[in-house]
């Protein structure tokens, strides 16, 4: 097949995935990013429900090659410190409205490359959630969750991790989500295998210093 006709074939596909975004949660996704309070790297789709309050700036920054479903709350806690939670100057527009902690604001939400955040789930503001990283359906990710850990339950926990430690240090060295997409186009019948120690020795091969040869 020649190259034309693969990307052909790889647009009209990702032509489909795209299409489902529409409804509520799709409009609300594309506007967003449109202002900067969600940012996708490349190839990372999914349609999340991204709730945003009027008073906060925080933002949802996602890796490359990412899964994205559940819902990701940005900014919006309530000071748990404070005599009440209740933002009365906001609700009562009242002088220093949304400059008194009410709501607190925080940093922004990071989920790294080639991880999955499944439908269901939810993120709370501010958290990280490393590259290769799973959260199970259903799960509450109240804090940072690291590299291809699969984290699940109400609070989020450890579940296990996807690989072993020095499998896991190898691919984030590696970050294959870093390569172009004629990089990883070759390297996909590796990356949908299982055998993770093939495809860490091949990709540390390729990126090895050639010897010039004598002239």
């Amino acid at each position: 097949m020649s190259t034309v006709l693969q990307y052909l074939k790889h647009a009209a596909r990702r032509a489909r995935y795209a299409a489902p975004i529409k409804g509520q949660d799709g409009a609300n996704l594309l506007r967003l990013q449109k202002s900067g309070r969600v940012v996708y790297g490349p190839h990372t789709y999914g349609i999340p429900k991204v709730m945003t309050y009027h008073y906060g700036t925080e933002r949802a920054i996602f890796g490359s090659y990412s899964s994205i479903g559940g819902t990701y709350l940005l900014g919006g806690q309530h000071g748990v410190d404070r005599v009440t939670t209740y933002p009365h100057r906001i609700n009562w527009g009242m002088e220093g409205a949304g400059t008194d902690g009410f709501p607190n604001s925080g940093p922004d939400t990071h989920v790294g490359s080639d991880a999955w955040t499944a439908e269901n789930s939810l993120m709370m503001s501010g958290i990280t959630i490393g590259d290769g990283a799973i959260i199970a359906a259903g799960a509450v990710v109240t804090k940072d969750v690291p590299p291809y850990a699969i984290f699940g339950g109400n609070p989020a926990k450890l579940i296990r991790y996807r690989f072993d430690e020095d499998q896991i240090a190898a691919l984030l060295e590696i970050a294959w989500w870093n390569w172009s997409d004629e990089e990883v186009r070759e390297a996909v019948p590796l990356l949908a295998e299982r055998d993770v120690d093939a495809f860490i020795e091949r990709a540390r091969a390729n990126a090895a210093p050639r010897t010039p040869t004598a002239g």
